[in-house]
């Protein structure tokens, strides 16, 4: 017990501690994306709504997907399909970053007093913003569609806190293996493809037969997307067992992946 204390201790300590250098790389990473476009932070808006229109015109205009039953079925389908693509934009968007973010920032392992545990929490704060940006289109859409939010919304912290703590360590993982195995970001582009088809992003898990559904509950999204879907669009109150345990489990592969980040990064400057 008391040593898994002290891994996390030596996780959050220089997290907290170091800050203020966060937001400035924080928000360095988050200018450099925007500023050299015309629209500007504008892009972070049009994106989504870009994917939300043509993800509902091939599923709901050309494929005529239904998604339960009543009279907003459509808007039902592109919502809860929306809820998906956000979960999935998040990880995708994390994790495909994540092996190059030390070699990229090769000037930084020279630096014996710069904190590199601090390169994989940058994505991170934009890709919450990207969710959040997300999760506010839906409230609109939803509010249009049936004329009210469920009180639930206020438990989307719980939903997103330990899924946010999971892909972070998946992060810490990736990026100081990504330093040795320079392969590992083609891997990771094919892998953030399968996760989408392997939990129910783009459709209901009551569709999947049972004797296959223990796949789509292999994969870390699929409950992350069902408790998404019930907090802000159903109205419903996540299972709190199912919780407890992904929470747990989002909690050690953090300190595992902080653990293994800080056992390898001796070896960054050799490397690079």
């Amino acid at each position: 017990m008391i040593s898994h204390q002290k891994i996390g201790l030596s996780a959050f300590s220089p997290l907290w501690k170091n800050r203020g250098l966060l937001f400035q790389l924080w928000m360095r990473d988050f200018s450099s994306r925007y500023r050299s476009g015309l629209l500007g932070v504008t892009w972070a808006l049009i994106n989504p709504l870009l994917m939300l229109a043509l993800y509902s015109f091939v599923f709901v205009g050309v494929f005529k997907m239904r998604w339960g039953s009543g009279p907003n079925v459509q808007g039902n389908f592109v919502i809860l399909l929306f809820t998906g693509l956000i979960v999935h934009g998040f990880f995708a968007e994390f994790v495909t970053r994540a092996p190059l973010l030390i070699s990229s920032n090769s000037s930084y392992v020279k630096r014996v007093i710069f904190p590199l545990e601090l390169l994989p929490l940058v994505p991170l704060m934009a890709a919450i913003i990207n969710i959040l940006i997300g999760v506010f289109l839906i409230v609109c859409l939803l509010f249009y569609v049936q004329g009210s939010i469920p009180v639930t919304l206020i438990l989307l912290p719980f939903v997103l806190v330990p899924y946010a703590m999971l892909i972070l360590g998946f992060s810490y993982f990736l990026s100081a293996t990504g330093v040795f195995v320079r392969d590992l970001n083609q891997v990771v582009g094919i892998v953030t493809t399968v996760a989408m088809f392997a939990s129910p992003v783009l459709f209901p898990i009551e569709n999947v037969p049972e004797s296959y559904r223990w796949i789509l509950y292999a994969n870390p999204l699929t409950l992350v997307v069902g408790q998404l879907r019930e907090v802000v669009v159903l109205g419903k109150v996540p299972d709190l067992l199912s919780w407890l345990i992904y929470f747990a489990a989002a909690v050690s592969i953090f300190l595992l992946g902080f653990a293994w980040f800080q056992k390898t990064r001796k070896g960054f400057a050799d490397v690079l």
